[in-house]
């Protein structure tokens, strides 16, 4: 199991540093990063500790990832951001479940990804949304289509866009420090961005923050809804991309993923509904069977994750492990939606 699952998730994102709360993603000064750390710690370097904090640390990282987006997106007409945002994290939590018991199902790993990011696509485009930059991007595997598009429709330069990515990126820096210490370091707009969107033209992946930048930047004249719309298409760009490198995916898992992709993309949005049970677990039909109810008896998630484990007596589980999931699955626990 990777106990270190807070470096694995927060770097496919773009952030390098660890996040222990929300607020860390923007190097925030938070008075509960030392407490948080502590846990960490324990959790990483030893098998004994309490059950509570077990639990809340095999959620911890999609916990902080939805606050993180529930404080940056303000409640707009016709925005359903943060319902993608629990898309995205029905990929985190089916993951985590598959690296808790080891399961190393290539073809399992495979259709998670490429039904949940086609379901998410197939919202986007019901919004009449374009999804082109996108698509361009993956086949392109970097940022540049973006990157050329905002030269071509703002005609300028290179340095150009990087005036106004250092622009935007200032006053996104000045609009934190309002509320907020923060580390983020300023950037010289004569050298930094130049070099970024070379760099961004040729593969290299900008960071979760500059993420923002660009999206800011580029479609600052858009409806909220759909800028929200394409800076998720843009962190899910940017997550796959890094998967990729990072975990040195051949061609045939590549080919495999982009042909599973068009096929379910070739599906209607009900039809997509439907297979939700089979290629992930569906966390949003679990807390709707609740009855609004603000904790979940993680009894019933064994019907939810029972397609992705049926081979589960087959796997080697360390005992202590063992025992901290039985009681995982018998606890009621807080969820943060």
């Amino acid at each position: 199991m990777q106990t270190d699952f807070n470096s694995i998730f927060w770097k496919t994102w773009g952030v390098n540093q660890r996040v222990y709360a929300y607020e860390d993603v923007y190097r925030i000064k938070n008075n509960d990063t030392n407490k948080e750390k502590k846990k960490f710690f324990k959790f990483k370097n030893s098998t004994n500790m309490r059950i509570d904090d077990f639990i809340e640390l095999l959620y911890k990282e999609p916990n902080n990832f939805y606050f993180l987006f529930d404080n940056l997106f303000s409640k707009v007409e016709n925005d359903n951001s943060l319902e993608l945002i629990k898309e995205l994290n029905n990929i985190a939590f089916t993951f985590r479940f598959l690296d808790i018991f080891e399961t190393k199902d290539i073809e399992k790993i495979v259709n998670i990804f490429s039904f949940q990011i086609a379901y998410i696509i197939k919202h986007i485009e019901k919004l009449n949304i374009d999804i082109n930059l996108f698509e361009q991007s993956l086949k392109d595997n970097s940022f540049k289509p973006y990157i050329d598009n905002y030269e071509k429709i703002n005609n300028k330069n290179q340095n150009g866009v990087a005036y106004d990515l250092h622009t935007i990126f200032y006053k996104l820096t000045e609009s934190i420090s309002v509320n907020y210490d923060s580390n983020i370091k300023d950037i010289d707009e004569s050298k930094v961005f130049v070099n970024d969107v070379s760099r961004w033209k040729n593969g290299e992946l900008p960071e979760f923050f500059k993420v923002i930048v660009m999206n800011v930047t580029f479609f600052s004249k858009k409806q909220k809804y759909e800028q929200r719309a394409q800076l998720i298409l843009m962190l899910i760009l940017r997550a796959l991309l890094h998967i990729k490198k990072e975990f040195n995916i051949d061609e045939e898992i590549e080919d495999q993923f982009l042909e599973k992709l068009k096929n379910f993309r070739k599906k209607s949005l009900d039809e997509l509904t439907n297979l939700k049970l089979k290629y992930c677990i569906d966390f949003e039909n679990i807390l709707f069977e609740q009855n609004d109810s603000n904790s979940l008896d993680l009894n019933n998630l064994i019907k939810y994750i029972a397609p992705f484990f049926e081979d589960i007596k087959e796997i080697n589980i360390e005992k202590d492990l063992q025992n901290k999931m039985t009681k995982y699955l018998t606890k009621n626990v807080n969820w943060h939606y």
